[in-house]
């Protein structure tokens, strides 16, 4: 079970098609907005799908408990050897279903909402679900060692029932352009003019006023580069006033949502990430796969995928001022901002490989289902067969 947009989506679209790939049936229950366009992707790629009512942002003790008689009751119509749910939502019902049911629950963290400077005054309040739900059993996992040991402090589970799985993205899909020029060219942008790009969904979590502000002065001393924003949400009206009242609605265009990432992240030279908290962005990864020079503000994950200086640039988030420096940094030195990409591509292919991320989680799920289900063997680093249903 998981909700329907974002980095959350993507990632159990992505997961559960590499596990088709080897066999591994599933059946999601796409929760909260967007749930019937997502399900019906998710059952165009051969994947069972389903959308199911929840709100999202609230309590709703009537229409949550509607959610939990549908994950009992779809678990056992579907056989299901065991729960994944992404999501803190998501991991609080999942997990009841769990202990209902009998069966093993993993909850994969997406972020960390227990933690003030996430949810602010609401913090407590996920702390106090989360900590309740650790008395129904079941398994999490984080994506990084840093959210583990968050969690472990926050006594929301015992070591033993804590896995760290890091996001993985496709590194053969997600790679530099072999012709950038005719990548621009062919998103309607300058061919010969290099790009600074940000993508993302125009929320309050991904900060797209603080990227922004981060323009106001870098833009004018550098009138050969564009700037591009790429998305959409509740925060585009505000967002094309913000570039208005600071008179660069001519030199930020705004793309829109892409549907194909690839192809915008083929046309960045810089790739900007400015939000407040993540778990470990998955736009993020695929712009260093893309050979983009990123900079990223330094929360959660981010600071597990990239090394500040290294393999690209990591600043304090809401410090717009530091955000704009490092990009006037690596706009002054092309040499800086190649060493950056070529860095963050490799860090991407050694670490954040999805075929990696799919053998650890058929070997959790092996482990948690022992004796009820067998999965295949997936060695880590190898391409899972093409043979599954």
């Amino acid at each position: 079970m998981t909700k329907s947009t974002g980095g959350i989506a993507l990632y159990n679209k992505l997961l559960l098609t590499e596990l088709r790939r080897i066999g591994v049936r599933s059946h999601t229950l796409c929760l909260s907005e967007n749930a019937e366009a997502y399900a019906a992707d998710l059952a165009k790629r051969g994947l069972g799908a389903e959308p199911v009512e929840m709100a999202r942002y609230s309590i709703d003790p009537r229409g949550d408990a509607r959610v939990l008689r549908r994950v009992v009751s779809a678990s056992r119509e579907h056989a299901a050897d065991v729960i994944v749910c992404h999501g803190s939502k998501s991991g609080f019902i999942g997990r009841a279903a769990g202990r209902l049911t009998g069966r093993p629950v993993v909850y994969r963290q997406a972020s960390m909402p227990f933690q003030r400077r996430v949810q602010g005054a609401k913090a407590p309040l996920y702390w106090a679900l989360d900590f309740a739900a650790r008395g129904f059993g079941g398994h999490i996992v984080t994506l990084t060692e840093y959210a583990r040991q968050q969690t472990l402090t926050a006594k929301l589970m015992s070591a033993d029932r804590i896995s760290v799985i890091r996001t993985g993205v496709d590194v053969a899909r997600f790679k530099p352009a072999t012709d950038r020029a005719a990548a621009r060219a062919a998103l309607g942008l300058d061919p010969d003019r290099p790009v600074v790009g940000w993508m993302g969904r125009m929320e309050p979590q991904k900060a797209p006023l603080d990227y922004v502000q981060s323009l106001r002065d870098v833009v004018a001393r550098h009138p050969h580069v564009q700037f591009v924003m790429a998305g959409e949400g509740r925060m585009e009206r505000e967002v094309a006033q913000a570039l208005s009242a600071a008179g660069l609605s001519e030199r930020v265009k705004m793309l829109g949502w892409q549907s194909d990432p690839v192809r915008a992240l083929q046309t960045f030279d810089v790739y900007v990430l400015s939000s407040h908290w993540e778990g470990l962005p998955i736009t993020l990864l695929e712009a260093m796969a893309s050979g983009c020079c990123c900079i990223s503000t330094d929360v959660d994950g981010c600071s597990d995928a990239l090394e500040d200086g290294i393999s690209g640039r990591l600043v304090s988030a809401g410090d717009t001022g530091a955000l704009g420096q490092a990009l006037e940094g690596v706009l002054q030195d092309p040499d800086l901002r190649e060493q950056y990409a070529e860095a963050g591509r490799h860090r991407a292919v050694t670490l954040f490989d999805k075929e990696t991320m799919v053998a650890k989680w058929v070997d959790l799920l092996s482990s948690l289902t022992a004796g009820t289900a067998t999965l295949p063997v997936v060695e880590q680093g190898k391409t899972a067969s093409e043979g599954g249903q």
